[in-house]
């Protein structure tokens, strides 16, 4: 019982801490300590779950900054966790112009996300999955096989488990899995081969995001938003999803 009783008094004490830690960072922001904002911002989210207001907060310090690159990459992350996250993408677009990134065209993907919540989405999938089996199960007793039953059942099975499929295939944590971005200063040179001194096929610039395919040493292979493959240095990437 005692045991119980400080575990319980610790993670009251972590709450109250991260509380603080979070409400200092927001303080430093309203007084124009846009630096140490973000830092404070940083140490909230190391020690507490992944927050898409908290992202997008240490976005907006950041940008606050001139680090339009490192805003962008958390105004991306707070979206993952809350793709209809309105200000989060009005923040991205003007960072994203402020870093001269090209508008690129949205997926079906992104397009889903927008309008339905994932949630919902996957929650209608499971009944109707769940309702369509048990329907197809009942169409062979207690009286008798009833075809129109078992027929309802299965389009109503198929139909929840395309419901189930597109929100995994949606949801930003499966699809933007291998995304990274460029944060180095300059950008980043996507290249023919694994050498310095290979055909140079596009400039990343600081910012971009890219699909990364496979690694060989400190060489990235990957893909470029307009569908362009090649290499690139592993320096100055980091992975849009935060590693655990």
């Amino acid at each position: 019982m005692k045991n119980r009783l400080a575990l319980v008094f610790f993670l009251a004490l972590g709450a109250f801490a991260r509380a603080d830690l979070l409400s200092d960072a927001r303080a430093r922001f309203q007084d124009g300590e846009y630096d140490q904002a973000a830092k404070l911002f940083e140490q909230s989210l190391e020690k507490s779950p992944p927050s898409a207001a908290v992202f997008y907060e240490l976005g907006r310090a950041l940008n606050k900054t001139g680090q339009e690159a490192r805003s962008a990459l958390n105004f991306r992350r707070a979206l993952i966790l809350d793709p209809r996250f309105a200000p989060a993408r009005s923040a991205l677009q003007e960072a994203n112009v402020a870093l001269g990134i090209p508008p690129v065209k949205q997926g079906w993907r992104t397009r889903v996300v927008e309008r339905i919540p994932l949630d919902a989405l996957g929650l209608a999938g499971t009944v109707l999955f769940w309702a369509g089996a048990f329907a197809g199960l009942s169409a062979f007793f207690p009286r008798g096989f009833r075809g129109g039953r078992l027929v309802a059942g299965i389009l109503s099975l198929l139909l929840g488990l395309s419901l189930v499929l597109a929100a995994w295939l949606c949801d930003p944590r499966i699809s933007l899995a291998n995304t990274a971005v460029v944060l180095t200063n300059g950008g980043s040179s996507l290249r023919s081969s694994p050498a310095d001194q290979s055909e140079k096929l596009a400039s990343l610039p600081q910012g971009s995001t890219i699909d990364i395919l496979s690694q060989r040493g400190r060489w990235f292979y990957g893909q470029a938003p307009g569908g362009t493959k090649g290499w690139f240095l592993t320096e100055g990437i980091v992975p849009l999803i935060p590693p655990p």
